[in-house]
């Protein structure tokens, strides 16, 4: 494991799915971006995750269906992750880990 991952231990969901996000920091993990045509667990580089709680992460990663109550799409979901990313990213910068 890398820094970055180990520093997602009890950090807040960044990603925020509505009425998926279970907001509990003793699930959160270190989420990957998904990358079409990527390898079969090839990972995009640390940098450019977030920290996400079990369930966006699921969500996220199509293990999870989309709560329908939350009116989002596919591409709203991949939305919330990059934006949890923004949100990742500061908290990164604040730790020194970038």
């Amino acid at each position: 494991m890398s820094k970055i991952t180990d520093s997602a231990r009890n950090e807040d969901c960044q990603v925020r799915i509505p009425f998926g996000c279970n907001f509990n920091p003793e699930t959160t993990v270190w989420a990957h971006p998904n990358k079409p045509g990527k390898p079969k667990g090839g990972k995009l580089p640390d940098e450019l995750g977030a920290y996400a709680c079990s369930n966006c992460h699921g969500i996220y990663d199509r293990q999870l269906p989309i709560p329908p109550e939350s009116h989002m799409t596919r591409p709203d979901v991949e939305n919330a992750f990059w934006e949890g990313h923004a949100r990742s990213y500061i908290i990164l910068k604040r730790k020194g880990l970038v």
